[in-house]
């Protein structure tokens, strides 16, 4: 099977999830599958919420076409904790944020490979 082929298949193969990151807790979460990226935008705000209402900070938002291993990812090695450093220290060096959640969300309408 040709190069082509092979990614093509692959790309079939694959649903829309929505990938939601917070870095308090330092964490990756998976929703979904979806059938197209437009299912998967117009769900995403009751998971954010979910999160919000958990204590979860600093949460960033994609809707991706991916085949995730694991749906809740927490990596518990040196680089999430140099991670959640350099949010903290990110966050220290910007006096308009004052422990509040942000929520940045990125709507995509293309496929985006993982």
């Amino acid at each position: 099977m040709k190069l082509a082929q092979t990614v093509e298949k692959e790309q079939i193969e694959m649903d829309w999830w929505v990938e939601i990151i917070t870095t308090k807790p330092c964490c990756i979460y998976y929703f979904g599958p979806f059938t197209n990226a437009q299912e998967a935008v117009l769900t995403q705000d009751g998971y954010i919420e979910d999160l919000v209402n958990e204590g979860a900070q600093e949460i960033t938002v994609q809707i991706k076409c991916c085949k995730p291993t694991e749906l809740t990812i927490l990596p518990e090695d040196k680089l999430a904790e140099s991670f959640q450093m350099w949010g903290e220290l990110n966050n220290s060096q910007r006096p308009e944020k004052l422990n509040r959640s942000k929520r940045t969300k990125t709507r995509s309408s293309q496929r985006l490979g993982s």
